[in-house]
C-alpha cells in the first residue's frame, strides 16, 4: 500500500486508508485530516491500531509507561533489556518530553497503538487508581522482571509488578501491582498483597504475609520483633 498522505487546496493533510469494498469490488476509502502530515499519519495508526505502510506492524509490540519519573525511567531501561517492544512511550501528568505523548488519564486514546501499559507510580494510592484505568480500558498489563534480579521459579508474580535490578525474591508470592526495588529481598514462603512497595534494601522476612498497600521503606525489615 503506497502511503496515500495528501496536502489539500485548504492547506490541511489528507491520510487516506482502505475501509472496505463496495459489492462489485471497488475500494472504498476513509480518510482523517490534520494540519500537519505526522499528525495525520499519526491519527491513522490510532484509528486503524497499526500502521498500513507497515506490513509487520500488527505484530508488533508498543507498551506505555504511566508515570515518566525515576520509577518510569528504570522501567523503560529493564524493558529495552528485554528486547520485547517495539516502541516505548510515556504518559505523564506533570512532565513533558519528546518521549511523553499526554496525560495518564488519556491513556485510552492511545491504546489500539500501544496494547500494553504498565503503570510506574511510586504513590501506591495513585497506582491503584490508574491500575483500575488501565484494566477497565482492556490494555494488556505484563509482570517486568529485570533480567539482573534473583527471583525463584517458584516465586508466584502479579500482573502489574515490578521486580527491578538486584532485587531479590524467594519462593514467595508477591500480589498485582507491587515494585520491589534494587536490594529488596523478600524471603522464602513470605507474602506481599496487592499494591505493595518495596523499597531499597527493605526486607520482608520468611513466613511474613505483608498487607495490601504496605510501604516498606529504605533498609526496614517486615516482621521483626
Amino acid at each position: 500500500m503506497s502511503e496515500r498522505v495528501y496536502r489539500r487546496k485548504n492547506g490541511k493533510w489528507e491520510a487516506r486508508y482502505i475501509k472496505g469494498r463496495t459489492a462489485t469490488g471497488t475500494i472504498r476509502y476513509g480518510a482523517v485530516f490534520a494540519d500537519t502530515k505526522e499528525e495525520a499519519v499519526f491519527k491513522r495508526e490510532l484509528l486503524l491500531g497499526h500502521d498500513p505502510n507497515d506490513p509487520y506492524s500488527v505484530a508488533k509490540l508498543n507498551i506505555l509507561i504511566l508515570g515518566a519519573g525515576s520509577y518510569g525511567r528504570e522501567v523503560k531501561e529493564e524493558l529495552e533489556k528485554l528486547h520485547l517492544f517495539n516502541e516505548i512511550a510515556f504518559l505523564d501528568d506533570f512532565s513533558n518530553g519528546k518521549d511523553v505523548l499526554g496525560k495518564c488519564t488519556e491513556a485510552d486514546a492511545f491504546r489500539f497503538r500501544f496494547p500494553c501499559a504498565f503503570v510506574a507510580i511510586g504513590d501506591n494510592e495513585i497506582r491503584k487508581k490508574y491500575a483500575d484505568m488501565l484494566i477497565n480500558s482492556g490494555f494488556f498489563i505484563p509482570t517486568i522482571i529485570s533480567p539482573d534480579a534473583i527471583v525463584s521459579a517458584k516465586a508466584k508474580i502479579g500482573v502489574g509488578t515490578m521486580i527491578f535490578a538486584q532485587a531479590n525474591v524467594g519462593a514467595a508470592k508477591i500480589g498485582n501491582f507491587c515494585l520491589v526495588q534494587a536490594n529488596g529481598l523478600i524471603n522464602s514462603e513470605a507474602s506481599l498483597g496487592d499494591f505493595g512497595r518495596i523499597d531499597n534494601g527493605a526486607i520482608v522476612l520468611k513466613y511474613e504475609k505483608a498487607p495490601e498497600g504496605l510501604w516498606l521503606k529504605p533498609g526496614k525489615i517486615y516482621g521483626e520483633v
